[in-house]
């Protein structure tokens, strides 16, 4: 009965979502200590915010939606993985101005 239990328990495990704690840099400091972008309340102090998606890897995508509500952003990564200098200039064309 425990061997049922705990093979339950590791088989629900693999099934939750992940969610990856990430970074972003803007190029000048965001003025408001919460930021809602992606579904996602991002803590900010100054130029970096942090928060948790549920991604395995930054994409453009969600930098553009970011963009959008902060500016030009400078940064996007997670401990795996980090946009480069090409998809942070294609992002920061959805740069709100």
């Amino acid at each position: 009965m425990l061997r049922s239990a705990i093979a339950a328990l590791a088989l629900a495990g693999v099934a939750l979502p992940a969610f990856a704690s990430y970074t972003f840099e803007t190029a000048a400091p965001v003025a408001e200590k919460r930021v809602i972008a992606e579904s996602v309340v991002w803590s900010c102090n100054g130029t970096v915010c942090t928060g948790d998606l549920k991604r395995k890897a930054p994409t453009v995508r969600v930098c553009k939606k970011i963009a959008k509500e902060v500016g030009q952003i400078t940064a996007l990564r997670n401990a795996s993985a980090e946009l480069t200098a090409e998809e942070l200039a294609e992002c920061n064309t959805a740069a709100k101005k």
